[in-house]
């Protein structure tokens, strides 16, 4: 676990704030996660591809494909 902190905030407030070129925005929970992972250059492993795809700049790979 890593301690969620405030530039994680910022950067998961910007992401909720972009523009949903894509359709509905992603959910509350996956848009904290994807805000630590673009604060910290970090890439997210899910199986859900779909919802982050729609991330501008976020790294993501799906070990189930």
């Amino acid at each position: 676990m890593i301690e969620f902190d405030r530039e994680d905030a910022r950067v998961s407030g910007e992401v909720r704030a972009a523009p949903a070129d894509f359709g509905t925005p992603i959910g509350p929970l996956d848009t904290l996660i994807a805000g630590q992972a673009l604060a910290r250059g970090f890439t997210v492993v899910t199986r859900d591809s779909r919802e982050f795809s729609r991330v501008t700049g976020l790294g993501h790979q799906n070990w189930e494909e």
